[in-house]
């Protein structure tokens, strides 16, 4: 408990402005998934917020990440978002999904078919993204983790009423900022089918003592790569066809 309370001061002192952004957790960094987790519950219980989904990834070649949303982060779109005088923000595009029913632990893993059958709705996403450290591509995957692998916010779009019968791997994603498009591919999920990473995370967390319950939310990694912005512009997040995100960025 010394370990998280003392990672949890330092990421509360970036979060809360009384420190610029430092460079690690020092003797203070999660030793393993389990104290990284524990870090982001205690900065999160400090916040006063509560756990309304999940960030998660399945990139082939490198680790398996999720990190949890605060619920008071996450809004539908459009919204506005704030950013403060001088600074940046990343924003990503991305497929999201939102449970209908709890997935609570159990002895064996859920299958695949079994996951999407306890999801209520699909939709757009862009997660906006600060981080509390210097450089975060300098930190260990579990400090990373430990500062909830960057995250913001994120905004979501409508659901899509006929989601179950489109190819989530092959849509068209859009990406475009002040007006001009940053990014249009197809698919670009790091891997490959969104729903892999929501199917792995069902069966990751009750491994670390949560489990996905209904009304939480599971974004489920970046189609565009993650680009830092300026505030005072117009974000829009698209999967043409299938719905869109627009945020200006106050």
């Amino acid at each position: 408990m010394a370990a998280t309370d003392a990672a949890a001061d330092l990421l509360m002192a970036v979060r809360e402005g009384r420190s610029p952004r430092i460079a690690g957790l020092g003797a203070a960094a999660p030793g393993d998934e389990a104290g990284a987790w524990a870090i982001q519950r205690e900065v999160l219980r400090r916040l006063g917020g509560r756990i309304g989904g999940y960030k998660c990834a399945t990139p082939p070649g490198r680790p398996a990440s999720a990190a949890l949303l605060n619920a008071a982060n996450i809004r539908p779109a459009p919204t506005r978002w704030p950013v403060a005088a001088g600074a940046r923000i990343g924003i990503e595009t991305e497929i999201a999904f939102r449970l209908g029913r709890d997935l609570p632990a159990r002895a064996t893993p859920y299958a695949r078919d079994e996951v999407l059958d306890a999801v209520a709705g699909c939709f757009p996403a862009v997660e906006l993204v600060e981080t509390r450290y210097i450089d975060p591509a300098k930190v260990s995957p579990l400090e990373a983790q430990a500062d909830g692998i960057a995250h913001a916010g994120l905004v979501c779009g409508a659901d899509v009423p006929d989601w179950r019968g489109r190819d989530l791997a092959a849509l068209t994603v859009r990406q475009s900022y002040a007006g001009d498009v940053q990014v249009e591919r197809v698919g670009g999920n790091p891997s490959g089918d969104p729903v892999v990473p929501l199917v792995w995370l069902a069966n990751h967390l009750p491994g670390v003592g949560l489990h996905l319950e209904a009304g939480q939310v599971v974004t489920t990694g970046s189609c565009t790569g993650l680009i830092w912005v300026d505030g005072g512009s117009r974000v829009v997040g698209e999967f043409p066809g299938f719905g869109r995100v627009v945020i200006d960025l106050a």
